[in-house]
């Protein structure tokens, strides 16, 4: 027997190995990770002119009635990545297993199941009208064709991902953009014909063409005519659900809780402040999406994702600080340039919010982190969003201070998922580590 047979060898051979396969994975897609990255922040522009060119077409009663409906897609579309997540695990494992598997299956039930939530959603289209006061319920009946492409667009999205190929959704996102400002700009000539609509069924119509670019670039890959069908792990998939949908629901609990709760002109300026504020969160929202396969990949293979996590945290935090600083300084010139001086009361929400986006990018990058490692930390946005719901519910907060709990709830929710990500050692990396040498040795 030889020194390379020794079983501490084996073991450190296999974690070498895993570390090889994660970093030439890193390298190799390093363009098309930086296309994303790239088109990402071209989409959060287009996304951000929608609603500035939304805010000029409307008064700022009808603003915050759009703005609530749209934060419905806001909190929807975050856990929708579950699904992403979902799929990307099943992609990472498949390859760690030494070959490929088919997403068609899985496309195909989730094709199901995003038609049946639409007819849900409209379903439920006259209770969604009475909470938001919206005197129709048409707006929510155009939502509702949002959501069944947008289903399919996240199972597609992980197949894609899980390849570490980001390049067709990176057009994809960019065409899908482009289409909604163009929409909205041709129902807003239409005068009154759309009204309301014309911005929800805009937002519907992008990812609708979103996901056919995507659809047609997985069926050109090669996994897509393997015969094995590939399996999704559904415990993992729940659990980012859940937690993908408290840290979209902590980002639009504000606007909603704003549109419930106070008079329509004030929670139309809250809303501005809160659109633009976000600008300090959406600067860094594709970082999380990118490196999320590599926390995946490591999570499979055992081995430590903090490197990848202290470069992502620290682009997270420069974007998002850049941002909240000068949107701090000059609110009255922020908001004015971008949605008008009918919106000037929205300037001194705009110093809070701003911070208060920055510090959500921060909670954005740890819950994808910690649903990767599979740690309960993933969950504790929830806790925000029951701070300020309850917090509201007692005590019906003005403008002001509810920006102010949203900021102090965002820093602290940020710093209790940091701490146990950045200290310590990583519990998933420990046991694989033990188990590791628990192999050894009985070899």
């Amino acid at each position: 027997m030889t020194a390379a047979d020794w079983p501490e060898a084996v073991a450190v051979r296999r974690v070498v190995d895993r570390r090889a396969w994660i970093k030439d994975k890193w390298q190799r897609r390093g363009g098309e990770e930086a296309s994303f990255v790239i088109s990402n922040a071209m989409v959060n522009v287009a996304n951000f002119g929608f609603f500035v060119i939304v805010g000029r077409l409307f008064v700022p009663s009808s603003y915050g009635a759009i703005t609530a409906l749209l934060s419905i897609v806001t909190v929807a579309n975050t856990p929708l990545n579950a699904i992403q997540a979902g799929v990307v695990h099943a992609t990472v494992l498949a390859h760690r297993a030494g070959g490929d598997a088919s997403p068609r299956r899985i496309i195909l039930r989730f094709t199901a199941c995003g038609v049946a939530l639409t007819l849900l959603f409209a379903g439920a289209s006259n209770r969604i009208d009475r909470f938001f006061s919206l005197q129709s319920v048409v707006p929510v009946l155009m939502l509702a064709l949002w959501f069944a492409p947008s289903v399919i667009n996240s199972a597609l999205c992980g197949s894609l991902m899980g390849h570490f190929k980001f390049r067709a959704i990176a057009i994809a996102n960019v065409l899908g953009a482009l289409a909604r400002i163009v929409l909205v700009l041709v129902f807003g000539l239409c005068g009154h014909l759309f009204g309301l609509s014309g911005p929800i069924l805009a937002t519907s119509a992008g990812i609708t063409i979103t996901s056919l670019w995507i659809f047609i670039a997985v069926r050109n890959e090669p996994s897509w005519h393997v015969a094995a069908p590939m399996e999704l792990h559904l415990a993992q998939t729940v659990r980012a659900f859940i937690a993908l949908a408290g840290f979209a629901s902590f980002v639009a609990i504000d606007v909603i809780l704003a549109r419930h709760l106070l008079s329509a002109d004030i929670a139309g300026n809250y809303a501005v402040a809160s659109t633009a504020g976000k600008i300090a969160l959406f600067l860094s929202v594709a970082v999380p999406i990118v490196v999320y396969p590599h926390f995946a990949a490591h999570h499979a293979a055992g081995t430590s994702a903090r490197h990848e996590l202290r470069r992502a945290l620290a682009l997270v935090v420069g974007l998002g600080a850049l941002a909240a600083v000068v949107m701090a300084i000059l609110p009255h010139v922020v908001i004015d340039v971008l949605f008008g001086d009918q919106y000037a009361g929205a300037a001194p929400l705009l110093r809070i919010l701003a911070l208060e986006g920055a510090a959500m990018g921060v909670v954005g990058l740890f819950t994808y982190y910690h649903v990767a490692q599979h740690s309960l930390y993933a969950f504790v946005p929830w806790c925000g969003v029951a701070v300020v719901s309850a917090l509201t519910s007692v005590d019906h907060l003005h403008d002001h201070a509810l920006a102010l709990l949203m900021l102090v709830s965002a820093v602290t929710v940020a710093v209790l998922m940091a701490l146990p990500a950045l200290v310590g050692t990583p519990p998933s990396f420990a046991r694989r580590r033990h188990h590791e040498g628990s192999v050894a040795l009985e070899a």
